[in-house]
């Protein structure tokens, strides 16, 4: 029994089981976290200077396009079909217009005359006014950071009269007198003096033509262009162009001896 005593004390105490949870290390885990998080990033970054560069590379300069002579035939060609027109309205004007028509006539082949008729209209119309949208009537130029539009004449639209306002005045005549006759003859000639009239108001509309084309093309120019930001358009209609002086031949005048 001694010896069985000694036999045991003599052998080496048998190991203890280690629980699963303590044999992993912590910093396996955050080293292999930060691994994966390396690839993530990685990737992005990458994906990201190659969408960088591609958008880089598709996207124009205003600078480019005015040196490669684009500027002109992009603007229209998104122009017609944003409007669906080779027209663009650039301003609207409500006006009170007053027509008057003056008749005299006279009885026993014009021996005996009658007291003139003044018969006068007043109608409510509308106008409308654009410019056309054709190549070779638009100019576009760089001065610096300015760009220089030159759109063409502001062109009257058909007049919209409101016929269910229009209203008759007889200013002078007597009772027995038929103005009826005059009041038609009125009428007829209104059509074309509404034509007429559209082109007197151009100077009345052409500073919020002005700026109506210039929004507009500025809009365009900050869709098309990464660098459109840079730049201030200004707009100027051919009437307001200074007129160039002929280099032609010029008379000198004669000295007398």
């Amino acid at each position: 029994m001694r010896y069985e005593a000694d036999r045991d004390s003599a052998m080496p105490p048998e190991p203890s089981a280690t629980p699963p949870d303590a044999a992993r290390s912590p910093w396996a885990r955050v080293v292999l976290w930060l691994g994966v998080l390396g690839i993530v990033t990685g990737g992005a970054l990458l994906a990201l200077r190659q969408c960088s560069h591609g958008i880089g590379e598709n996207v124009a300069t205003l600078a480019r396009a005015f040196r490669q002579g684009t500027v002109k035939e992009e603007f229209l060609s998104s122009a017609v079909k944003l409007e669906g027109a080779n027209r663009y309205q650039v301003a609207t004007l409500q006006e009170h217009e007053v027509f008057r028509r003056t008749e005299t006539d006279s009885l026993v082949w014009g021996i005996i005359p009658l007291p003139a008729i003044v018969v006068q209209a007043d109608l409510p119309v509308e106008y409308g006014y654009f410019v056309e949208l054709e190549r070779n009537q638009w100019e576009f130029q760089q001065e610096g950071g300015t760009i220089l539009v030159y759109p063409p004449r502001l062109a009257p639209g058909t007049p919209a009269p409101d016929v269910s306002r229009l209203t008759y005045y007889t200013l002078e005549g007597r009772v027995w007198q038929d103005d009826k006759g005059v009041r038609e003859r009125l009428q007829g000639t209104m059509t074309k003096e509404l034509r007429a009239r559209a082109v007197e108001h151009v100077p009345l509309v052409r500073e919020m033509a002005r700026e109506r084309v210039r929004k507009f093309i500025e809009d365009w120019l900050l869709r098309t262009f990464r660098d459109a930001g840079d730049f201030q358009v200004k707009v100027i209609f051919p009437e307001e162009r200074p007129v160039e002086q002929s280099d032609g031949p010029k008379l000198v005048p004669k000295t007398t001896e």
